[in-house]
C-alpha cells in the first residue's frame, strides 16, 4: 500500500501538471480515519496522500525531497499513536515545515481537518461514519468535506454540534453516505435539526459508491476503479480521481456488476485501477 501511494502520487503530480507539490499528507498505513478526513484536504491543496506505518518508518524522505517545493508543508493527520512522534521528528529534523493536525479522537480530528481546509466555504457536507470505511472511499473523489459521525453513540460528539451550527448559517446542506446501519435514523434526525438532509444507500458499498458517482459526476469519461474490502488504495486515490474529474467506484471479485453495468451507462472510455 506505501508504494501504491507513491505512484497515485506520481499520477497525481503529472494530472495536474505540477513540477512539485505545494503540501504532501501523511496518514497512517493501518488505520483509515484521518486519511478519510483528509481527503478533502488533500483536494484543496492539490496534495497526495502518503501512508506511514507505526512500528516502521517507511517514508521516503528523498521522494518527499525531489517532489515538494522548497517553502512546502507536510500535515501529518492524527496523533502520535497513529503516525509516530518519530516520523515527524525525522522531517522537521530534515528542515521541512510541518504541521500536524490531531484531536484527541478521531471525531476531533476530523474537526480539525476540516477547519485547516477552510471548510466554513462549502455548501455540502458528507456524513458517514466514523467506524467503517466503505462509503467515504468514494466520497474522497467528489472533493466534497466529509464529517464522520459515531453511529454506535446515536448522537453528534465532542464539538460537532457546535460545528453544525456555524454551518446551519450558511444554509449547508447534509448528504448521509450509506444505510441505517452506517448512520441511523436517530442521527439523521439530529442532523435534520441543522440543514436539509438527503441519504445515499445502496444495496452493498459497491451499489453505494455508483449512487455517490451518479450524484457529483455529471457525463465522466474516465472512472478510478479501487478495492471495496479494505481501504489504503482508496483513500490515496481520491485526490486522483477529483483532479480526473472521475468518480471513484468500489469493486471486487464476485462484485463486479455495479461498476460494469456504470462504465457502460456512461460510456466510459479510460480507468485507472
Amino acid at each position: 500500500r506505501s508504494e501504491t501511494a507513491y505512484e497515485i502520487a506520481d499520477m497525481l503530480k503529472e494530472k495536474l501538471g505540477l513540477e512539485k507539490f505545494e503540501t504532501i499528507i501523511i496518514a497512517s498505513a493501518e488505520q483509515f480515519p484521518d486519511a478519510l478526513a483528509g481527503s478533502y484536504l488533500a483536494v484543496k491543496k492539490q496534495a497526495p496522500i502518503l501512508l506511514s506505518w507505526k512500528y516502521s518508518i517507511e517514508l521516503n524522505e528523498e521522494y518527499i525531497n525531489n517532489n515538494l517545493a522548497d517553502d512546502g508543508i507536510i500535515y501529518i493527520l492524527g496523533g502520535t499513536t497513529v503516525v509516530p512522534e518519530s516520523v515527524e521528528n525525522e522531517l522537521v529534523a530534515a528542515d521541512y515545515k510541518v504541521v500536524r493536525l490531531a484531536g484527541d479522537s478521531r471525531f476531533d480530528t476530523n474537526l480539525k481537518i476540516l477547519e485547516e481546509a477552510g471548510v466554513n466555504q462549502t455548501d455540502e457536507i458528507l456524513i458517514a461514519t466514523g467506524t467503517n470505511y466503505a462509503d467515504s472511499l468514494s466520497a474522497s473523489a467528489t472533493g466534497k468535506p466529509i464529517l464522520l459521525v459515531w453511529n454506535d453513540r446515536g448522537i453528534l460528539y465532542g464539538n460537532q454540534p457546535e460545528f453544525l451550527a456555524e454551518l446551519k448559517e450558511k444554509n449547508c446542506s447534509f448528504t448521509i453516505l450509506g444505510g441505517e446501519s452506517a448512520v441511523s435514523a436517530k442521527l439523521e434526525d439530529t442532523i435534520k435539526t441543522y440543514g436539509d438532509v438527503t441519504r445515499l444507500a445502496g444495496k452493498n458499498r459497491m451499489e453505494t459508491s455508483v449512487l455517490v458517482a451518479q450524484k457529483y459526476f455529471d457525463a465522466p469519461e474516465t472512472a478510478v476503479l479501487a478495492y471495496a474490502w479494505n481501504y489504503p488504495d482508496g483513500l490515496c486515490g481520491g485526490s486522483l480521481a477529483y483532479a480526473l474529474k472521475a468518480p471513484l467506484i468500489l469493486t471486487m471479485p464476485k462484485y463486479e456488476q455495479a461498476a460494469v453495468d456504470y462504465a457502460a451507462e456512461n460510456d466510459i472510455t479510460t480507468g485507472y485501477v
